[in-house]
């Protein structure tokens, strides 16, 4: 669809978003969350891709997240799941994620994630 290649503008200015609480937007690619990631801001997924659990409401350290439900841990920064239970497939767990800047208006967007 041509309008999900255009970015999405949350109407967040930078100086109003929490780092400590991710703030979550329901975007033409589904469910994604504004993290604060080491001065940076970053969009991800906001539920665990494992069994759709709240990541959005895990715990942050540095660029780490931590889903609630069953402690998978997350890269920001990469995607990639760091830790999962001994046995599980973290191969397909990789988190969808999306290129933040601020527009003209002066309000984050979030551009289409890759792939």
């Amino acid at each position: 669809m041509p309008g999900h290649q255009e970015p999405f503008d949350t109407g967040l200015r930078p100086d109003e978003l929490d780092p400590q609480r991710p703030q979550t937007y329901d975007t033409p690619w589904g469910s994604l969350a504004l993290y604060t990631v080491e001065g940076r801001v970053v969009a991800a997924q906001s539920f665990c891709p494992h069994l759709a659990g709240p990541l959005f409401q895990g715990s942050l350290v540095a660029e780490l997240v931590t889903c609630p439900w069953h402690a998978w841990v997350f890269s920001l920064t990469t995607g990639h799941c760091l830790w999962a239970p001994e046995g599980a497939e973290r191969v397909r767990s990789l988190l969808r994620r999306a290129r933040v800047s601020v527009g003209r208006g002066g309000t984050f967007l979030i551009h289409p994630p890759d792939g």
